[in-house]
């Protein structure tokens, strides 16, 4: 997958970590520059990521938590990345792609 990056113009300091999905959707997930915490964003078809600190991390525990729920899906195939944050840095991203993608 592809990752667009731009930064929240009235959030200096907070980007938005995007993708333009198979299905048609364009997932996103904002990411401040000094917070702790991944943020994170899922598709209709069940494609998930996470973007920031601990990306990974959180990615695999929310794929926990929804096991039973996403069981239709075949399981996951995970990755990781990191895209170029506005102001130089990297943010990584894990995210995921179900083996049995839904309906959009």
């Amino acid at each position: 997958m592809e990752f667009l990056v731009t930064e929240i113009s009235s959030k200096p300091g907070t980007a938005y970590v995007r993708y333009d999905c198979e299905c048609g959707c364009k997932p996103g997930a904002e990411c401040a520059r000094d917070s702790g915490e991944a943020g994170s964003d899922h598709c209709c078809c069940g494609r998930v990521h996470f973007a920031g600190a601990d990306a990974r991390a959180q990615l695999d525990s929310y794929l926990s938590g929804r096991a039973e729920d996403d069981a239709e899906l075949g399981g996951y195939v995970v990755s990781e990345t990191a895209v170029q944050a506005p102001w130089g840095d990297e943010i990584p991203v894990a995210y995921a792609v179900p083996n049995k993608p839904r309906a959009h």
